[in-house]
């Protein structure tokens, strides 16, 4: 009955977080992202072409700090600079870097390989109360979901 009782309350909490983490959503902003802090990659647009991140990539997250993005999409760390502008309506990513280690699937590769050469520049930020879209001047888009890892 007490192991019970403590799924119960681990349970709640995380779904409280859960919750919080969309309500923040509802203002979104290029704030928010920093607020939010780690989200899920769900998917990226390159032209008309849509890439859904399948769920067997587990490494698909950005994880964004005081005025720096970081991350895995495919099998390296990624990181770069970025700044707010427009109110926080404009996000400008730098130029960004990567580790070099070989990714073990090829999917991993392609998609890791589109995500660098294209995240990068002013993005628009909009969204809703259940994801934040980044969308490039050079129509690069990508879609974040706040993330349900209780990893930092």
């Amino acid at each position: 009955m007490r192991v019970c009782k403590v799924l119960w309350v681990l349970l709640f909490g995380l779904m409280c977080s859960v919750l919080n983490a969309s309500e923040s959503l509802l203002g979104v902003s290029a704030y928010t992202l920093g607020k939010v802090g780690r989200f899920e990659v769900e998917f990226m647009q390159l032209g008309e072409y849509e890439i859904a991140v399948p769920y067997e990539i587990e490494n698909a997250f950005l994880l964004f700090s005081s005025s720096q993005v970081s991350g895995i999409v495919g099998c390296n760390n990624f990181f770069a600079p970025y700044q707010v502008q427009g109110g926080g309506k404009v996000l400008v990513v730098g130029a960004g870097g990567l580790s070099k280690k070989m990714c073990a699937k090829a999917l991993e590769s392609n998609l890791e390989a589109i995500f660098a050469r294209n995240f990068n520049g002013r993005f628009i930020v909009q969204g809703n109360d259940e994801y934040i879209e980044l969308v490039g001047e050079s129509g690069f888009r990508i879609r974040l979901v706040p993330s349900l890892s209780l990893e930092p």
